[in-house]
């Protein structure tokens, strides 16, 4: 028993440093998002050259190792479904408002995903009724309601409309989630997947930069911005490297773990970088935010034990 419990938490070391690290990496994108977009860098364009330099590295590290992406159907079709719901829904979002509201309070958006992946799943019939998955539902609904309700909560008048787009980004990646966990095809490895989701996104998001009229070459740019795009590229790669390889070490259940890294560290990032002053009732929303997060995943954890 003793010797099982040893080798068992000598697993999960290597998948616990990559929640961290990918929970710090994303979480540190809403942060390089403002900057971009405060130096005036055209979110469209920031989206595409974010995904195209982060792709084109992967793709040079999966050449050298003989680890290049397939291109079947199905993974066409798996590359295509995640770049869409992971990364050009997310980031479009998460860039356009990145100017509109708090960075704190966009990171705490986010926080909402394992409730929302858990919902969707009951739905699909893929999980079944758990009161502490519920709960971790409505506590999360909850820290929402104390953000758009009261009119102190948001510094910026008509913030509420900007929330509810806010909400986009955790619809996408909980249904993303879902993708990845039932869809995944087989004997397909971590750096050829997140290499082909990187390029799908850089494909699609430059068809959007030609379509909206924003052409934009990233080095005419400011500094901040330049610096801003390859501080975004670098975190996602990390953050989806780290995502995908912890849910096939130690599955689902505990790559949603890597929610409380992102907005443990998305506060972090905002109160150093903008020294953002945020109301009572958004950090009150932060508090339900977590035990939210703590209900879902007990009561994941308990249903992976039985």
């Amino acid at each position: 028993m003793f010797n099982s419990l040893v080798a068992q938490s000598k697993f999960l070391i290597v998948p616990a440093a990559l929640v961290v690290c990918g929970g710090v990496a994303y979480g540190s994108l809403f942060a390089a998002n403002k900057i971009a977009i405060e130096s005036g860098f055209p979110f469209v364009a920031y989206t595409f050259w974010q995904a195209m330099i982060a792709g084109l590295v992967l793709l040079a590290f999966a050449v050298a190792r003989g680890d290049v992406p397939k291109v079947s159907i199905i993974h066409l079709r798996q590359y295509g479904l995640m770049s869409l719901l992971g990364v050009v829904v997310p980031v479009l979002v998460l860039t356009f408002i990145a100017d509109k509201l708090p960075a704190g309070v966009v990171t705490l958006i986010i926080g909402l995903t394992p409730s929302l992946t858990y919902l969707f799943a009951f739905i699909l019939g893929r999980e079944r009724f758990r009161w502490l998955a519920v709960g971790g539902v409505l506590f999360g609904f909850a820290s929402i309601l104390l953000i758009v309700l009261p009119e102190q909560s948001l510094a910026v008048s008509g913030s509420a409309v900007w929330l509810v787009v806010a909400l986009l980004v955790p619809l996408s990646v909980a249904i993303n989630l879902l993708v990845i966990s039932y869809l995944r095809p087989p004997e397909t490895t971590t750096v050829s997947l997140v290499c082909g989701l990187l390029l799908s996104a850089a494909l699609i998001t430059f068809v959007c930069m030609l379509v909206s009229g924003e052409a934009y070459v990233f080095w005419n740019a400011s500094g901040p911005g330049i610096w801003a795009m390859v501080w975004a590229s670098a975190g996602q790669l990390v953050a989806f490297i780290a995502g995908l390889e912890v849910a096939r070490m130690a599955g689902p259940v505990y790559v949603s773990q890597m929610n409380y890294v992102i907005v443990g560290s998305g506060f972090v990032w905002a109160l150093v970088l903008f020294d953002e002053s945020l109301s009572i009732w958004v950090w009150t929303a932060f508090v339900l935010i977590f035990l939210g997060l703590t209900l879902t995943n007990l009561s994941a954890l308990r249903a992976a034990k039985r």
